[in-house]
């Protein structure tokens, strides 16, 4: 199973005489790692009931959960408490809290939270770091907050979890000041922890405390930044309209910057008229992966945004010369543990005349507004 080869477990399993609830959960686990959760889940409700214990559900819990299943990921845990009649363990609760967070269902994630304070479940591990990602991920960055400062023995995935969730939030200022209050109580921070505050501080604008952040992390810690945290470095400097300095910076890391990178590059180049700096790094992103569309809309959208037609005419003719197409729009909603998406000129929804019936109607003007305005 470890190796991939699920044929040749699935032929030793067939021909076990008896078999154990670790070998059902192996094969679960495995099925489900293969992107074949079917098979899983036909293995799952096959298991005779007393080999299905925790470890087995924890494993038809996790495949559900690596492959986008959250409302079957959660429905196994209520079965567990329920029909199995089984006391979930803390790899139950994190994978359930992990569900809710990808699902945003804050009332789901509540109940949960609930459950776990009547059980008295400690925080100090991996089930306090989820219910702060469940929290921060559902919207509620009061509760996540809430949790993390009732937790007495934090440890540095704790911190990661707040940072991570206050940055995605937009509050950068209160993810710094989260930072420098865990340098004063000596909690070592790792890779994840400067990734996190970085992009905090990224899409708040605040490149002092940033650059402050990165030299923290190379002198203080001795720790050697990755591309992700160079990649936040280019993000906060290119979002403060500093397009020169980033670029200077790109040209100075002591490891290659990869199409994510200079992508970062042109984006700030686009949103701050930098036509200069863009040119060349659009040509050089063409290089480097000539079929990625990406890069020649920004050139384009920049071309036009100057006027030069001319230019954007080349682009679009270099673009149908080489079979590329733009990558529509798209927007996403999850309603009910259900994603449903959204392209730009898109029909293919089994509602969209309904939805379209809708929005015509809300944009119609109120009759009443027109008469007292006559």
């Amino acid at each position: 199973v470890k190796c991939g080869k699920m044929e040749d477990a699935r032929e030793l399993f067939d021909r076990m005489p008896k078999r154990d609830a670790l070998t059902w959960a192996s094969m679960i686990d495995g099925y489900a790692k293969s992107r074949k959760v079917e098979i899983a889940e036909a293995m799952f409700k096959a298991m005779p009931e007393r080999d299905r214990d925790v470890i087995s559900c924890n494993s038809m819990m996790a495949g559900y959960l690596q492959n986008s299943l959250f409302m079957e990921a959660l429905s196994v845990f209520h079965c567990m408490k329920g029909e199995f009649n089984l006391i979930p363990d803390d790899t139950s609760l994190s994978i359930v809290l992990s569900a809710i967070a990808q699902m945003g269902n804050l009332d789901q994630g509540i109940a949960i939270h609930s459950y776990i304070e009547q059980n008295n479940t400690f925080l100090g591990g991996k089930v306090g770091v989820s219910l702060i990602d469940m929290y921060s991920k559902c919207g509620s960055v009061e509760n996540a907050m809430f949790v993390f400062k009732n937790i007495k023995e934090k440890n540095v995935d704790h911190w990661n979890a707040m940072i991570g969730g206050l940055a995605i939030h937009g509050l950068g200022e209160t993810a710094f000041d989260l930072f420098m209050e865990m340098e004063r109580t000596y909690i070592e921070p790792d890779d994840i922890t400067f990734i996190g505050v970085l992009s905090a501080c990224a899409h708040s604008g605040l490149v002092k405390e940033g650059l402050t952040c990165f030299e923290i992390m190379r002198r203080v810690h001795k720790l050697e930044p990755k591309l992700q945290h160079y990649g936040c470095i280019v993000d906060i400097l290119g979002r403060a309209g500093h397009i020169e300095e980033a670029s200077r910076f790109i040209e100075e890391m002591p490891i290659e910057a990869n199409d994510v990178i200079w992508r970062t590059l042109l984006s700030a180049c686009r949103n701050h008229g930098n036509l200069t700096i863009a040119e060349p790094v659009a040509k050089h992103l063409i290089d480097m992966d000539s079929s990625n569309s990406s890069s020649y809309v920004l050139l384009s959208n920049m071309y036009a945004g100057f006027g030069m037609w001319n230019e954007v005419h080349m682009v679009r003719t270099m673009m149908k010369e080489r079979k590329l197409k733009k990558i529509p729009g798209c927007s996403w909603i999850e309603l009910e543990g259900i994603v449903h998406e959204f392209f730009v000129q898109d029909q293919s929804h089994a509602r969209a005349a309904e939805i379209r019936s809708l929005l015509d109607n809300m944009s119609m003007p109120d009759p009443q507004i027109n008469c007292c305005r006559n």
